[in-house]
């Protein structure tokens, strides 16, 4: 991510990709995702600036003070429409990835609905299992595979093109994954 784009970001949630009502256990998971994970830290080849915003974010929102005197600055009210009662926001996509379900059924596709740093929601042919975990491919990488869990699924019988809707849980925040998508939006 460029310098600049860091700068668009209104908030340290927008920043860090996580709603305001986001726990300090997933803040530090997805601040630690972007440091080691997603390189971000300078040592590790990553935009000092953006590190710098990254730190700024965290250092604020996993100090229940400074959060709460944050809070009240940005007047939680009117954050973009971030829908408040959820771990991280969620972006409307419309992609197909691949998917692992067991060995034996090989790479199916689904089509992602929404998705978020922490999960995603999809839709595809084959059903799925609630607890179960996949692998998942993003379009760009596909030699390189995610893991998630089936957090909930609904089966349709009817004439929809697809069978299943299931909601993803990825087993590591992946803050990127917009960007892994392809969906261009900083």
């Amino acid at each position: 991510m460029a310098t600049g784009e860091c700068t668009k970001r209104r908030t340290y949630y927008e920043l860090l990709g996580v709603t305001p009502s986001a726990p300090t256990e997933i803040i530090k998971a997805v601040w630690r995702a972007w440091m080691r994970t997603m390189r971000a830290h300078p040592d590790l080849g990553g935009d000092e600036e953006f590190a710098k915003a990254i730190n700024a974010a965290y250092e604020t929102l996993s100090d229940p003070d400074k959060r709460a005197q944050y809070d009240e600055e940005i007047s939680l009210s009117d954050v973009d429409g971030i829908e408040v009662n959820r771990r991280a926001p969620r972006t409307r996509v419309d992609v197909e990835i691949a998917y692992c379900a067991t060995p034996d059924d090989g790479w199916l596709a689904a089509r992602v609905v929404d998705a978020s740093a922490l999960g995603m929601r999809v839709r595809t042919e084959n059903l799925l299992t609630v607890g179960q975990n996949i692998a998942i491919a993003f379009p760009e990488k596909p030699k390189h595979a995610y893991e998630a869990k089936v957090r909930w699924m609904r089966s349709y019988d009817d004439f929809r093109q697809w069978r299943c809707e299931a909601g993803l849980e990825f087993f590591a925040p992946i803050p990127d994954v917009l960007q892994r998508l392809g969906n261009k939006q900083p």
